[in-house]
């Protein structure tokens, strides 16, 4: 209600306390609807959740499965089911195109999940694996025409104008969050299927992630994380 006050606990990161009018719970995962395709004896994934499915969407002969169900092969990633717009578009797509001609297209989209950060004008486009628990190894400047750009309610964490997030496995880039880089999605794509993967470390400072992609940003901050649960350490502005 109007004028009641909640505060709100982060448990991950630097773990603060934030005060709020509102919070909004935002589900990244739903289950799949498998009953209709348990009850025809198709193959259900007990991982994913999803029915299982080949490169070309199809769970067995003549019967295919795209969208937020199937469980189906990615060639870096290894198998997973995804829940997003882009996803149901593009497989839909390879599975009615393989249906209606007897094709033997494979789905190798790497689908994108999309939103607005509203009032805070954050555009984000994820893609990949995220995962908390991964190396996470950021990118990003702060909005320099923003006098309070450097303050944060979260204590060590600075407004972003735009940037990224790398999530890594074994030092190879799974997934990626693009802050106000929606543009660069597609790079950030074909990085992510061409597996990059860092040897070293200069200092903090991974080279080979900063010059991945040319993200046009100025005075770049650079964050690090190499323990799993412990979150993002600030370290060094350096580069015009």
């Amino acid at each position: 209600e109007k004028g009641h006050n909640l505060s709100l606990a982060l448990q991950g990161f630097e773990k603060a306390t934030i005060q709020c009018g509102h919070v909004v719970f935002a589900p990244t995962h739903l289950e799949g609807n498998v009953e209709l395709a348990q009850q025809a004896g198709l193959e259900i994934d007990t991982h994913c959740g999803g029915v299982m499915v080949n490169s070309e969407l199809l769970a067995r002969s003549d019967i295919y499965v795209a969208g937020d169900t199937a469980s189906y092969p990615d060639t870096m990633l290894g198998r997973r089911r995804m829940q997003s717009f882009d996803h149901s578009y593009h497989s839909g797509a390879v599975a009615a195109f393989n249906m209606a001609t007897g094709g033997r297209e494979a789905y190798n989209h790497l689908p994108v999940i999309t939103s607005s950060g509203g009032p805070m004008a954050m555009e984000v486009v994820v893609l990949g694996d995220i995962d908390s628990n991964s190396e996470m190894y950021s990118v990003y400047q702060t909005d320099n025409n923003n006098p309070k750009a450097g303050e944060s309610e979260v204590p060590g964490w600075e407004q972003w104008e735009k940037g990224i997030v790398y999530y890594m496995k074994n030092r190879k880039v799974v997934g990626a969050m693009l802050l106000n880089l929606s543009g660069r999605t597609d790079d950030v794509r074909q990085l992510i299927r061409h597996g990059l993967s860092y040897t070293h470390r200069n200092g903090e400072e991974i080279e080979e992630l900063n010059g991945a992609i040319d993200l046009g940003l100025i005075n770049p901050t650079y964050r690090h994380s190499a323990s799993r649960g412990s979150g993002l350490s600030r370290f060094h502005t350096t580069h015009n």
